[in-house]
């Protein structure tokens, strides 16, 4: 799959959408745990979509022990793309060099 298949595919499911918002807010990232209670959806359900956007090179994993914490890649491309979706959201959103 190529890079503007990936985002076609990120951005046409509200969840994903949901969770692009959710942590353009979150200044240090989340767990899925949290992520899934904040929505209203199942653990599987974010784990999937988690997936997706983080193989869409849209999300960063770190992982903490067992704790995996997800937030938004630092990437121009995504900080630009996500510009849209979420305009002030993202005043305070760190960008990789």
């Amino acid at each position: 799959m190529n890079w503007d298949d990936l985002l076609v595919e990120a951005f046409s499911n509200r969840i994903r959408v949901g969770i692009l918002r959710l942590l353009s807010s979150s200044a240090g990232g989340m767990n899925i745990s949290r992520i899934a209670r904040t929505l209203n959806i199942s653990y599987s359900s974010a784990e999937r979509n988690l997936e997706a956007l983080k193989l869409a090179g849209i999300l960063e994993e770190v992982r903490l022990g067992r704790v995996r914490i997800y937030r938004l890649s630092g990437r121009k491309e995504v900080r630009a793309i996500l510009r849209c979706l979420v305009p002030h959201e993202l005043e305070g959103f760190r960008e990789d060099s």
